[in-house]
């Protein structure tokens, strides 16, 4: 332990999965498609799997892709990484190959473990990420030049635990779309996420008789951090979703396995409530729920506890932070509108412009502090460190206010981000892949309300004198060169866009706009 820090036992994944076989042992920790494994078992075959990446040529930091859906295979892959001291790097499965091309790139990743749906998509770029030396592949299929992934816990019996792994070390990059048009890789230290999971099992009360339904993707720091990390560390289990959300699975496997804690952004709960088969269902096992990663509205709270018979909790994050910030106590006082109180064993402030702490009540930029939470940096990008983490404070980028006794309430992004569902959305992202059309001459993205998903990113476009493509043509181009989820809901072709006095795009008079249409 550190000297004059908050006294928490420092873990990696390995001593984390060691200490809780040994105490659960036969215990179920994952029900998934084919079953499920136990904590005992899952320790031995990512051990093993660990051990046939070293023998592989995998060393300590090297960096790995681990490419897939919710299955038991990117949770194992995870561990299997971590316990042998390189860096997993999750790559969201809707990206394109366009995108998943320069986050390869960026990190120069050694190895990619991915699924036989995938390998079409990185083989169409293989000649153009020169770093990757081996490619395992997940599946019943047969390639030559990939490494089946059975191999990895079936081609030996030998053992690397990972006890010795530096847990101040980064254990996962999670890459989160830049205000440039590039994502920045935000590096988390084994100690830094599995004491944030520590702090969040104590403050939310879960126990080894609880039971999570992971319905997020595991490649999101929200799956990973609740379903992963938060349910092994109380000693509970979780039950993986595979394939898209569907409230019929949900509400059956609820059902079914006696799910006991309910993950998921506000679509998900918003979609549960208002499913007509709902009633159907027996959900008598929920004791809580947990939402966050976009607005939540006061009235689904309220129906929840009403229909459910249980509390949903709000909470407040983001990947830099490690993730949780802070979050509503599910037996305190909860207030309207916040997402609760800071976590133990971190600091926060608002401040303005200037940095100066603000009055309580007065909106201004959320800033946090705190070891070991908060990411060490930006992988490669040493400027963007430098403008987010400033003299030990975390600057968020999120206007908020806080009230005299610390409650939090979020008010609006500085960065133009939109949240689509939980996911997260940079328009200036979308903006470059249509000012690489040829027809384009300017473009503006922003967020519009959207009674389900919260917001749904909208382009406004001018095209080139002359020009005369169709809506269709440049949707069709955004789906070939986008995540489905940062297609525009809607591209408005028009003569002109708003400026600034300085001849800069004003988003600020179309956002207005829009406004005015929705009232």
């Amino acid at each position: 332990m550190v000297k004059g820090r908050r006294k928490f036992i420092m873990r990696n994944f390995g001593s984390l999965i060691r200490e809780k076989a040994l105490k659960h042992q036969n215990k179920t920790l994952f029900i998934f498609r084919d079953g499920e494994i136990s904590f005992k078992d899952f320790h031995e075959k990512t051990s093993r799997m660990a051990a046939s990446l070293v023998g592989y040529g995998l060393n300590i930091s090297d960096r790995v892709i681990v490419h897939f859906g919710n299955g038991l295979e990117i949770v194992e892959s995870y561990f299997a990484v971590g316990k042998a001291g390189a860096i997993s790097i999750p790559l969201n499965t809707m990206f394109t190959a366009r995108e998943m091309k320069y986050i390869i790139n960026n990190a120069e990743a050694k190895f990619i473990i991915t699924s036989e749906d995938s390998l079409a998509k990185i083989l169409s770029i293989r000649d153009e990420i020169p770093t990757v030396q081996k490619i395992f592949v997940a599946g019943k299929g047969r390639q030559s030049d990939v490494i089946p992934y059975r191999q990895l816990y079936e081609g030996t019996t030998q053992e690397v635990h990972g006890l010795d792994v530096d847990p101040e070390s980064i254990s996962m990059v999670f890459y989160t779309s830049g205000t440039t048009g590039n994502p920045k890789g935000a590096m988390l230290t084994h100690n830094g996420l599995i004491t944030n999971a520590e702090v969040m099992v104590k403050t939310l009360g879960f126990t080894e008789n609880d039971r999570s339904l992971c319905i997020l993707p595991f490649f999101h720091l929200f799956a990973t951090m609740f379903s992963l990390l938060q349910m092994m560390f109380a000693g509970g289990s979780t039950v993986i979703v595979e394939g898209k959300f569907d409230e019929e699975i949900a509400c059956r496997f609820i059902e079914k396995y006696k799910v006991t804690v309910l993950l998921g952004v506000p679509t998900i709960f918003i979609y549960l409530i208002n499913y007509p088969g709902r009633k159907k269902y027996d959900l008598s096992s929920l004791r809580i729920g947990v939402t966050g990663s976009g607005p939540v509205p006061i009235t689904l709270k309220e129906q929840f506890e009403k229909e459910v018979g249980i509390v949903v909790v709000e909470g407040y994050g983001l990947t830099e932070g490690g993730p949780i910030v802070c979050i509503e106590r599910p037996g305190g006082e909860r207030r309207l509108g916040s997402c609760g109180l800071t976590l133990p064993g971190l600091e926060t402030r608002v401040v303005d412009q200037n940095g100066k702490d603000v009055p309580p009540g007065e909106i201004g930029e959320l800033i946090i502090k705190g070891y070991p939470y908060i990411m060490k940096g930006y992988w490669k990008m040493p400027k963007e460190t430098s403008e987010t983490l400033r003299n030990g404070w975390l600057f968020t980028g999120d206007l908020v206010k806080k009230d005299k006794d610390g409650y939090i309430y979020i008010v609006d992004r500085i960065k133009d981000m939109i949240v689509r569902g939980g996911y997260n959305i940079y328009p200036k992202e979308v903006e470059m892949v249509l000012y690489s059309h040829p027809s384009v001459l300017e473009t503006a993205v922003v967020g519009i309300f959207d009674e389900v998903l919260g917001e749904v990113p909208k382009a406004y476009i001018v095209l080139k004198p002359g020009e005369n493509i169709s809506v269709e043509e440049l949707n069709k181009y955004c789906r070939e060169n986008l995540a489905a989820y940062k297609v525009p809901r809607e591209i408005v072709l028009v003569n002109e866009l708003p400026k600034t006095g300085s001849g800069k795009i004003s988003k600020v008079e179309i956002r207005e706009r829009e406004k005015m249409k929705g009232n």
